[in-house]
């Protein structure tokens, strides 16, 4: 498994996504203060995209997200 990470591209290596992302966030994001799948979703959403990466447009990709909503 770590020479496939090692093999594809850094900005595809989740190993390393979080790289940048400031610790203060982080620590919110561990301690369940931030909901960072909430967020992911909003972006996928705001790019217009589903899961193939097909345009669908913002409006639909709404949609498509809300359901991997995790119950509360």
């Amino acid at each position: 498994m770590k020479k496939e990470m090692e093999e594809i591209p850094d900005e595809l290596n989740p190993d390393l996504m979080l790289n940048t992302i400031a610790s203060e966030l982080l620590i919110k994001i561990a301690k369940g203060e931030i909901d960072i799948q909430k967020l992911v979703r909003k972006q996928l959403s705001d790019r217009g995209i589903d899961d193939q990466r097909n345009w669908i447009g913002p409006d639909k990709a709404r949609k498509y997200w809300e359901k991997y909503k995790m119950p509360v």
